[in-house]
């Protein structure tokens, strides 16, 4: 069953039909736990009673939410003041990109301007990047102090 448009996903009797093939395909003698980590999959699967149509060995466990769903845009607004006023690499996932801070600043148009924002696909690679730069200041996360080369200054 292919579905295209929006209004599709909204229709009551393919969701039916989704969740019946859902149920003949689920091994009745296991259970299932799926993670949805996204903070929007949580709210429609909540707002439109989707889990309710699962069968009883299928659940859905709320995750941790995306960087996106959970950052507070006060944190954001953090990481605007640090390109401005520090010398600074700052990494992030490529999600966090486009969320519109005060003003409608976004990294995206902090990195097209100048300032060194650095999409990653894990902290490991945040942290050959900081090793590789360590001229550049390193907040600790408490906003007291930086750390340049390990060591406070």
């Amino acid at each position: 069953m292919a579905l295209k448009y929006v209004t599709e996903y909204r229709n009551p009797e393919k969701a039916r039909a989704i969740a019946r093939t859902i149920a003949a395909e689920a091994d009745p003698a296991r259970n299932y736990r799926f993670m949805e980590f996204c903070g929007g999959h949580t709210h429609i699967l909540t707002r439109w009673g989707l889990t309710e149509l699962l069968p009883p060995n299928l659940r859905m466990i709320h995750g941790p939410g995306c960087p996106v769903c959970v950052l507070p845009v006060g944190r954001l607004e953090l990481a605007f003041d640090l390109l401005e006023h520090r010398n600074v690499t700052l990494c992030t996932y490529a999600d966090l990109m486009r969320v519109p801070a005060t003003g409608g600043r976004t990294l995206f148009k902090a990195k097209a301007a100048g300032a060194d924002v650095r999409m990653v696909y894990s902290p490991t690679d945040a942290l050959t990047i900081a090793r590789a730069n360590p001229d550049h200041d390193a907040p600790d996360g408490r906003g007291s102090e930086n750390r340049r080369n390990g060591k406070p200054h």
